[in-house]
């Protein structure tokens, strides 16, 4: 399900962007939708020829230029090379310079992250010290503590 972008400014804009570069490459114009993704800034589909654009982490025209520069540049180099180009590989770092663009595989802007709720405890069977995680181990496995090589059993999950 596809959401409205956060202003019709950046739709506008994301829209325009797409057409002038899908024009100039000679490619099929991807599908544009707008998802909730909390740290992804985009994602490119080859299957269903879309990228995916985050309403919260694209707040301002730069954002949102170069996050949709980088997912278009995963279409290109998957148009051009196939399974070859997918990823972050030779191709799309060409694609990247060719768009006129750095290759930086990760967007640096500040993102919302989800909060920890509870911390999962365990216990080592031999030197009793107590180990916080913040997810659950595998059950019907056997884990040992690195610092005396005792065997771990959960204890506790603590709420935060």
């Amino acid at each position: 399900m596809s959401l409205a972008p956060p202003c019709q400014d950046l739709h506008a804009l994301a829209e325009g962007l797409v057409e002038e570069m899908s024009r100039r490459f000679g490619l099929r114009r991807p599908s544009l939708e707008w998802r909730r993704y909390r740290t992804t800034a985009g994602m490119a589909h080859y299957d269903r020829w879309a990228i995916s654009l985050s309403a919260h982490v694209l707040t301002d025209g730069e954002r949102l230029r170069e996050t949709l520069i980088h997912e278009f540049a995963h279409l290109l180099a998957f148009s051009r090379h196939g399974d070859e180009g997918r990823g972050h590989g030779a191709a799309w770092r060409q694609a990247m310079i060719e768009l006129g663009s750095a290759p930086d595989t990760k967007h640096r802007y500040p993102c919302r992250r989800n909060r920890i709720r509870q911390v999962v405890v365990y216990r080592c069977l031999v030197c009793s010290v107590l180990i916080r995680r913040a997810r659950r181990l595998p059950r019907r496995r056997r884990f040992v503590h690195a610092g005396c090589g005792g065997e771990i059993e959960f204890h506790a999950i603590e709420i935060v």
